[in-house]
């Protein structure tokens, strides 16, 4: 059997697809960290699946959860009915979360997708509070589906003819390196919070009938931008003066990338609305939404879905939360973040190439600028996009599969498996450090002959 793709198969390929372009390989089997193509090849692998594959590839409870489901004779697919598969998850699942929020909420199912259960988030939000409006984060991404992207700020996913649903405000996002004024540090957090106060009380902000506040609390394909603690305090005290909900967008920060099950656990604050998927499965499809009861007050039948009560998605997000919960999972991914952040800085502080590493737990991200440019306000160096998918390229030559990001679409980003090994981590940066340097060289190579042809 030929498991390389055929002409055919490209030939029928949309236009829309991504990672098949970017990253020209065949997987064809997986085992923890570690992908092999068609070719034979083995690659360390900081993408799993978009930071889905929370437990790595073929991970032996999930393979197990598979299997004992499949040779239960349960029923497959049960709709929203009560299965003990189903309860059994709810109840991992509200182990998870903090007792106030776990003992007075909901748990909606959704179709299995990040995007449907901010959708659903999205819908709530409206019915509960009669408002039309949601504010939402610069930077911030939250799916593809009509409402999901409205959220989103990326213009790629904004630009005419596409048509955007609901009425939504950007709040400015606090961050160091590209402070969004120009300030930086605990003047940026200042100034962020400052824009949240101005949005919900100036009589001129444009905002007369709000439904919700909508935000990660780690920036993922915004550049990996961990929340300020304070601004995401601020944000959830708004929320709570304008009696909306506040939703965590948890599709990839939960679920122990972060080190905590939640991303909002180290910012202090707890959500209204929880969107969760991804890693939830560890590479099986599922999706859930958890509501405060107050705000669950939609009718039967509002926002249904035909897949979203699987038994064998059940079974394997138990397992996840299980593993988890008794492997110390939080500990390992807080070890092998720190581990990974370190090295990355390191490579930086040798790096004409890289301006800013930034990370938390199992999520990283290398900023790539363009040393050859005039740098910008507080000496910010131009972002360097095409660099950027140079040293992806380069990782990948090398045995390395990286993700890029960013609001410019210059930083590289590390989402591997929870489960990583310290020995990983170690040959992640070592593949990493040759293909920043390459790419060094070669830039100043170029340089150096547009230099000579002048």
């Amino acid at each position: 059997m030929n498991d390389a793709p055929t002409q055919v198969a490209r030939y029928h390929e949309s236009r829309a697809s991504t990672y098949s372009k970017r990253l020209p390989i065949t997987p064809v089997e997986a085992d923890g960290a570690h992908l092999r193509d068609v070719n034979g090849r083995w690659y360390l692998d900081c993408l799993a699946g978009a930071g889905a594959v929370s437990l790595g590839w073929n991970h032996p409870v999930v393979t197990e959860a598979i299997r004992r489901t499949l040779d239960s004779g349960q029923p497959l697919l049960t709709l929203d009915f009560h299965t003990p598969a189903r309860d059994e998850f709810v109840d991992d699942l509200l182990a998870t979360l903090p007792s106030g929020l776990a003992n007075d909420c909901v748990v909606h199912l959704c179709s299995p997708s990040g995007a449907n259960a901010i959708e659903a988030a999205l819908t709530l939000a409206e019915i509960a509070t009669g408002g039309h409006e949601h504010i939402a984060v610069q930077g911030g991404f939250h799916g593809c589906s009509r409402a999901a992207r409205s959220v989103s700020s990326g213009g790629r996913l904004r630009r005419p003819p596409i048509m955007l649903s609901p009425c939504v405000h950007f709040l400015p996002y606090p961050q160091e390196y590209r402070c969004p004024f120009g300030a930086g540090g605990a003047d940026s957090v200042r100034l962020a919070i400052n824009a949240i106060d101005n949005l919900f009380t100036s009589p001129h902000s444009g905002l007369t009938a709000p439904a919700s506040v909508l935000t990660e609390l780690v920036l993922g394909e915004g550049g990996v931008i961990p929340a300020a603690p304070a601004w995401a305090q601020a944000l959830r005290n708004a929320a709570s003066q304008a009696s909306i909900p506040f939703i965590a967008d948890e599709v990839q920060a939960g679920v122990y990338r972060t080190g905590p099950a939640w991303a909002f656990d180290r910012c202090g604050v707890e959500p209204d609305m929880i969107a969760i998927s991804k890693g939830l499965g560890s590479g099986v499809p599922i999706a859930v939404l958890v509501i405060r009861r107050r705000f669950n007050v939609w009718d039967e039948g509002t926002f249904t879905g035909t897949f979203r009560g699987s038994t064998m998605a059940f079974a394997v997000a138990s397992a996840v939360l299980r593993f988890a919960a008794r492997s110390g999972l939080d500990e390992h991914v807080a070890a092998m973040g720190l581990l990974l952040k370190q090295g990355l800085s390191e490579i930086a502080n040798d790096a004409e190439i890289i301006g800013d590493v930034r990370g938390i737990g199992l999520i990283a991200g290398a900023e790539i600028i363009d040393p050859t440019v005039t740098p910008g306000p507080r000496n910010v160096q131009q972002p360097g996009a095409e660099l950027a998918h140079m040293v992806q390229a380069e990782c990948l030559a090398g045995g390395l599969i990286v993700e890029i990001g960013g609001e410019h679409g210059n930083v590289v980003r590390f989402l591997p498996p929870l489960t990583i090994a310290a020995s990983e981590i170690a040959s992640v940066l070592e593949i990493f450090s040759g293909a920043v340097q390459r790419v060094q060289r070669a830039m100043y190579e170029v340089r150096l002959l547009d230099t000579e042809s002048a």
